[in-house]
């Protein structure tokens, strides 16, 4: 579920029933992962539309985990951002796509950009020289927002956040159709454009003592193959199990489902080792493509 629509994610373009994580299901996953070390609680749309977030967060704090959330911005009340400055081992990541109210209300459909910037100042206010929770500003850029890419770091700056992420690479989410949304505003197509903006950002985070990673070209090659079947998995808030969170659907492609059966024979099928084999050898299934840079092709019939 999401109050955005953006378009170059698939929220946008589906129609799925709204499925809430609640703390009984969170605690049924989490105990069949007694070593678990890392959760991002992100879903697909925006986290704290779910009333109990802060519940699953505090749970996963209390065996451990290192835990994150990824969030548009818009929700915020003094009750949240209380919980939030409590919180000791989280990580809350606000996605941001523009430096200006004209840029990112285009991308980032119905959202406010004066709101969801002031909640994100009133909290790294109100955490003030506590470490936690730890906040991170995502930024995707496209043609629509490359040039503002140095307006970004200063105004990651003025937030208060710990640190900026500018990636440059987009996914279809495992589906071709997907491409009519993203192809039009791959940064790839105006690549001096984007050496420009993103000079000038290092440059301008260098001076202002900004902490900035650019992520730059595709994720993963053979040289450099995607860890996932090996490391990680993405869980529907209905168990569904998909290899991971670049493409979040398991109508796209379900491993099998952990309430139905333990994770553990599921992270063993059949499935999930012909998935390894695959990308091993490099012979990348059509739903993992976009990562490796690949054009999209038909889907394949299941393995």
């Amino acid at each position: 579920m999401c109050n955005f629509a953006c378009d170059h994610c698939q929220v946008t373009h589906w129609e799925r029933l709204t499925t809430r994580l609640t703390p009984e299901r969170f605690s049924a996953i989490l105990r069949q992962f007694p070593k678990l070390g890392f959760v991002k609680l992100q879903g697909m749309g925006e986290p704290l539309l779910n009333r109990r977030l802060l519940d699953l967060l505090e749970e996963g704090e209390r065996h451990g985990i290192a835990m994150q959330v990824v969030s548009n911005g818009s929700v915020y009340t003094e009750h949240i951002a209380s919980r939030l400055t409590a919180l000791r081992g989280t990580e809350i990541v606000f996605s941001i796509d523009g430096a200006t109210a004209e840029t990112f209300e285009a991308i980032r459909v119905n959202g406010k950009f004066e709101a969801v910037t002031a909640n994100i100042a009133a909290l790294a206010q109100r955490r003030g020289k506590n470490a936690w929770p730890r906040i991170e500003i995502r930024t995707v850029a496209t043609l629509r927002n490359v040039h503002e890419l140095p307006g970004i770091v200063r105004l990651a700056k003025r937030l208060g956040a710990d640190r900026l992420v500018i990636t440059t690479m987009l996914t279809d989410w495992g589906k071709a159709e997907m491409q009519d949304s993203i192809a039009p505003i791959n940064v790839a197509r105006n690549n001096l454009q984007t050496d420009r903006s993103i000079r000038e950002a290092e440059t301008v985070a260098a001076a202002i003592a900004m902490p900035t990673e650019i992520e730059r070209g595709q994720r993963y090659s053979d040289a450099n193959r995607c860890p996932w079947p090996w490391r990680s998995a993405y869980i529907a808030a209905n168990g569904d199990v998909v290899p991971c969170c670049q493409i979040a659907d398991s109508s796209v492609v379900k491993m099998g489902n952990l309430f139905d059966e333990p994770f553990a024979n599921i992270w063993n099928n059949d499935k999930y080792r012909e998935l390894r084999r695959r990308i091993a050898s490099n012979n990348i299934p059509h739903y993992c493509r976009s990562c490796y840079g690949m054009q999209p092709v038909a889907e394949e019939q299941p393995v």
